[in-house]
């Protein structure tokens, strides 16, 4: 069944004339007349009753004009699809993300991306990094928001999207309070609020590495796995804990953050995805990625 057959019929069925309606084709009346027997004998019904004298509908014919139609909408609507996913204005886009990223800028973009191009049907899936690695090279995911550590993402592609360092938060009152910067050997015999290995293994890792070379292991007396979480808990004076710095904008009550120094990783979340991933969508998302990331370092300068 082909659109054009379709509404070659639709012209006959309402005309019930096969003059009028090659007329209101603005073809002639033999070539209508032998598209409708061909549509008519791959159907395998007949649609119309005619003779020299008139044209009726069979109850075939009824049918096909009560469906047609919709079904003409319904092709329209694919065709348009189509195009849009195709330009990257319509379409399905899968983002996994970790849970952090939404306490940076992701919010900011997913927003300005959604009204750029309302039609994109944008699916997100929060993930820990191992598992969205994995979704991006089996396809069941276009995209992530992860963050690396020691991961090998050769056969990626990746695009910085946020970059900080970390602060220590300590409760009011707490011996640390007062002063303008604290290393991290100073923090031995300390009670920690920290985020547990299950999601972050090698990030986990790397801090208890960190804590060894300042020459102690950390007592770690909760476990949290939101920075906001570790926040309300040093501010319960439940211990201290360490957390991006930019946990201080939002300015909670009872505690202090300081600035942290020492040797220890700073924080990175990348947009990962395939360089092969064919879909238009996709690309729009990197380019708001980009173009944020570069905002905000032109708003730095």
């Amino acid at each position: 069944m082909e659109t054009r057959q379709l509404k070659y019929f639709l012209a006959v069925a309402e005309e019930l004339h096969f003059g009028r309606a090659a007329k209101r084709l603005f073809i002639s009346q033999p070539p209508l007349s032998q598209q409708i027997k061909k549509f008519e004998d791959e159907l395998g019904v007949k649609l119309f009753q005619r003779n020299k004298r008139s044209v009726a509908l069979t109850a075939a014919g009824v049918s096909l004009l009560r469906d047609a139609p919709g079904i003409m909408r319904a092709i329209g609507r694919a065709k348009s699809n189509l195009l849009d996913a195709a330009t990257g204005e319509g379409g399905q886009f899968t983002l996994g993300y970790i849970g952090p990223a939404l306490e940076t800028t992701l919010t900011e973009i997913i927003r300005d991306f959604k009204g750029q191009y309302p039609s994109v049907r944008l699916d997100l899936r929060e993930m820990f990094t191992t598992d969205q690695l994995k979704a991006i090279r089996s396809g069941d995911i276009d995209a992530g928001i992860v963050r690396l550590f020691r991961h090998d993402v050769s056969d990626l592609e990746r695009e910085l999207f946020h970059r900080e360092s970390y602060a220590l938060v300590v409760p009011d009152g707490h011996p640390l309070a007062d002063r303008a910067a604290v290393d991290v050997s100073e923090l031995a015999g300390e009670q920690f609020i920290f985020f547990p290995r299950e999601g972050q293994p090698r990030l986990y890792d790397e801090w208890m590495r960190v804590f060894s070379e300042a020459g102690f292991v950390p007592d770690v007396v909760q476990e949290a796995t939101r920075k906001s979480a570790t926040v309300a808990l040093v501010a319960a004076n439940m211990g201290i804990g360490i957390v991006p710095e930019s946990m201080a904008r939002i300015k909670p009550q009872g505690v202090v953050f300081k600035r942290l120094s020492g040797d220890f990783p700073v924080i990175e979340m990348s947009l990962i995805y395939r360089s092969t991933n064919g879909f238009p969508a996709v690309d729009n998302f990197i380019a708001a990625v980009r173009q944020n990331w570069a905002d905000r370092k032109q708003d730095k300068n």
